[in-house]
């Protein structure tokens, strides 16, 4: 599960395949008024964050909707937002074959740059996780755009995986994280299925960090940087067992 991403209040310098990216934000007409405001903690589903894609070998960055909205649905804007409130992550086992993300698995797909997001072993304890360094981890996605008569809405979601060792701490599934050469070609419009479930590998780096943070981040309402800020040591790489929290008197994570 990846349901709370974080972003950056500006995207750093990227540098894909040894190549500078120069980026520019893509505006589109009758754009979805809620993608707007910028969010940069605690993006919860239905929230919008940044997501890069590739069109015409020229790299954008546009907002996205997290929770992807099938081109095809029926209905008001209002009906379709509530009917996919649960596409924010695409298992990457069956996402060739559910109908909402079988087209965008091979026609439309993004990179989402986030700082980190947040894991919930317990469902009651909420963990950041992130690059020791600060650098920014890549999430392969998929995007789709619905529109009506009177508003566009672009919207994506997160690929998931097997988790890796260290991912395994936390939960049974991992954002797919993707680097380097693998990061650039998860854009490349050329790819086949069975080019694509070649990335689907669990995430191994000595990199990532995890720490416990304060149950604020259960809310989706709060979006301070406190949801972000460390109230326990890392959790360390070595071993394999799961963490074990005592905190019987946190509230529960609610996601909306």
């Amino acid at each position: 599960m990846c349901g709370r991403l974080n972003q950056f209040a500006k995207i750093p310098a990227l540098s894909l395949a040894g190549r500078a990216l120069r980026i520019e934000r893509r505006k589109k007409e009758r754009e979805d008024k809620k993608a707007v405001a910028q969010i940069v903690n605690n993006i919860c589903p239905s929230d919008y964050a940044d997501a890069l894609t590739l069109m015409n070998g020229e790299w954008t960055l546009e907002r996205m909707r997290f929770g992807l909205v099938p081109s095809w649905a029926k209905g008001s804007k209002a009906e379709v937002t509530k009917k996919f409130l649960h596409t924010f992550n695409a298992r990457c086992e069956s996402v060739f074959e559910l109908a909402s993300y079988r087209g965008p698995i091979l026609k439309q797909r993004c990179l989402i740059p986030v700082r980190g997001w947040h894991e919930w072993p317990d469902s009651r304890t909420p963990y950041f996780i992130h690059r020791a360094d600060e650098a920014p981890l890549l999430l392969g996605g998929i995007w789709d755009v619905w529109e009506s008569a009177e508003e566009v809405i672009t919207s994506m979601s997160v690929l998931t995986t097997p988790p890796g060792r260290y991912m395994g701490k936390f939960h049974d599934r991992s954002p797919l994280i993707l680097e380097d050469e693998a990061a650039s070609a998860w854009l490349d419009p050329g790819l086949r299925a069975d080019d694509l479930r070649a990335f689907f590998k669990p995430y191994e780096s000595e990199h990532l960090e995890a720490y416990r943070v304060s149950t604020l981040a259960n809310q989706a309402r709060n979006k301070t940087e406190a949801v972000c800020a460390a109230i326990a040591p890392p959790v360390p790489q070595a071993g394999d067992e799961p963490v074990v929290t005592e905190n019987d008197e946190t509230p529960l994570l609610k996601l909306f």
